[in-house]
């Protein structure tokens, strides 16, 4: 493992970084940072910092081979706290200003336009100009959106969640730490276009640690490896995700008063016959809903596209941390590196999270990051 630099974390305008023992934080496309933090608390900053009525903000600073990492998170509660004669140890949980914008901020109006158009306007409202929505895609999907008082929180993910891109591609909303609490909003065809690409490494690969006579360790090569791989999924319940429709359906409809069969092929999305009732059109007047019946159609079809996504899914654990890296980009997997561990379940990933990982040895902080994996192949 290598040791992150210029390591420093604020509580407000307080240094307390020589009192922070270890760390979590923790990124996924599927929503905001969060993350843990222990303190080994000899000057008792619990009872100056951590209180009921505001919010205590935690800024986190370091380096690590000269890319930096500077984020703001605030607490969100303490726990595991044990008192002894030196003092107090225990846990502080962290959360992305997000979090707590989009539950408090309630949204009562009429959006109308894409839907990355919608979700900016719904951003810009819960958030304000300051936190930075990057709109990686540019979205197929539009319409109207009458939100009728519900939370910031449900209102953009019932947008992001019906959202897909020119390739009918669904969508995701996420940040991940090398992007210093920007967030994203990205479809799956650009996130698997967007291959990671290591400057300290020439065709970088998470891949096995194991050294063979014809390789040397060194620094590039140790980057991204690790001896602790898991294959925790690789198509399970794939009867039921088949019969689901998660590749597709063929129905064969049976009049039981009758000896013939009417069978209804596989058709394309847009010639998809359903029947539901009418949205009021005092709602929309002339213009489509963003969640009429067509729509919800695609929604079906953009979900199982995303179910998809996690048929195959790896976890790398102890990965000596590499500099730059986050999720919603691919990578390649070398979990058997020509040893007799090579595997066919090796190959390109599109990876799904990270849990970076920093723990106090020596009075240096060592960083490691467990990742996880995912990719739809069937192979």
């Amino acid at each position: 493992m290598f040791n992150i630099d210029n390591f420093t974390v604020y509580i407000d305008n307080t240094d307390i970084s020589s009192m922070v023992t270890s760390m979590t934080l923790y990124e996924s496309i599927h929503g905001n940072l969060k993350g843990t933090m222990h303190i080994d608390d000899k000057l008792n900053i619990f009872e100056l910092f951590f209180r009921g009525v505001a919010l205590t903000s935690v800024r986190i600073s370091y380096t690590y081979f000269e890319v930096p990492t500077d984020i703001v998170l605030y607490a969100d509660g303490v726990i595991d706290q044990i008192i002894n004669k030196q003092g107090k140890t225990y846990n502080v949980n962290l959360i992305s200003v997000n979090n707590m914008n989009e539950a408090v901020e309630r949204i009562c109006g009429v959006y109308s336009g894409t839907s990355n158009e919608i979700l900016g306007k719904l951003w810009a409202q819960t958030h304000g100009v300051k936190n930075i929505l990057a709109l990686d895609s540019e979205c197929s999907s539009k319409g109207k959106y009458v939100v009728p008082n519900i939370s910031a929180k449900e209102a953009m993910l019932n947008v992001v969640n019906s959202s897909y891109d020119k390739h009918y591609t669904g969508m995701f909303l996420y940040q991940r730490l090398v992007d210093n609490g920007v967030s994203r909003f990205t479809s799956i065809h650009d996130m698997v276009h967007n291959k990671f690409l290591s400057a300290y490494y020439e065709n970088f690969r998470i891949h096995s640690e194991e050294i063979t006579m014809n390789e040397t360790t060194g620094v590039s090569s140790t980057i991204g490896s690790t001896s602790n791989f898991k294959l925790t999924d690789y198509n399970n319940n794939f009867i039921s995700k088949l019969s689901g429709g998660m590749w597709g359906q063929k129905i064969t409809e049976i009049d039981i008063s009758e000896t013939t069969d009417k069978v209804l092929p596989v058709k394309e999305k847009t010639d998809i016959e359903i029947t539901k009732l009418k949205l009021n059109p005092n709602l929309y007047e002339t213009e489509s809903s963003l969640f009429s019946p067509e729509s919800l159609i695609t929604e079906e079809i953009i979900s199982n596209m995303k179910y998809r996504l996690f048929n195959t899914t790896l976890l790398a654990t102890n990965v000596v941390a590499v500099p730059g890296i986050g999720c919603g980009m691919i990578t390649e997997v070398a979990q058997g590196e020509g040893q007799i561990s090579n595997t066919k379940t090796d190959g390109t990933y599109l990876i799904a999270n990270i849990n970076h990982r920093f723990i106090m040895e020596d009075g240096e902080m060592e960083y490691s990051q467990n990742i996880g994996l995912v990719r739809e192949g069937l192979v």
